[in-house]
């Protein structure tokens, strides 16, 4: 597969509005290794190789056990997650897919009982974030780093 473009090249200032971003997220005080958990939980059901890659070590870096780095995709059904962290993903769930246009009130009561209003504002944000990232390389065919 061969890239078709890299946006850092062709659009400086774009990119660095995105890590501009990325930047203010990884600051708002939530656990850096509850965020790469999310990111590499929306990163692999939209099937995106290159954040895929990229989150993995991230995840270990800031402390996700490697069962939860294999099991995320499988999270539901895996006793391997705090109940703050099952919040956070099936907000990420229901973020990512938007099913009918709106997130279920059933999720938001259910992340609503482990963040507060900015936590989950902020959560919010690093969805939208990993969702923009995992986009922008699917489209651009960014391969993942080796």
């Amino acid at each position: 597969m061969e890239q078709r473009f890299d946006i850092s090249k062709l659009i400086p200032e774009g990119y660095k509005a995105m890590y501009a971003l990325h930047t203010y997220v990884q600051g708002a005080g939530l656990d850096l290794g509850l965020l790469e958990l999310v990111r590499l939980r929306v990163s692999k059901t939209n099937g995106c190789g290159f954040c895929v890659a990229m989150h993995i070590p991230l995840a270990r870096k800031y402390g996700v056990t490697e069962h939860q780095i294999h099991l995320v995709s499988t999270w539901k059904e895996s006793p391997v997650f705090s109940a703050r962290e099952r919040a956070a993903l099936a907000w990420a769930d229901a973020v990512t897919a938007l099913g009918g246009q709106e997130v279920p009130d059933k999720v938001y009561e259910q992340v609503k009982a482990e963040f507060t209003p900015e936590e989950i504002a902020n959560l919010t944000l690093c969805i939208g974030e990993i969702n923009t990232w995992n986009r922008l390389m699917i489209a651009s065919r960014t391969p993942p780093a080796l």
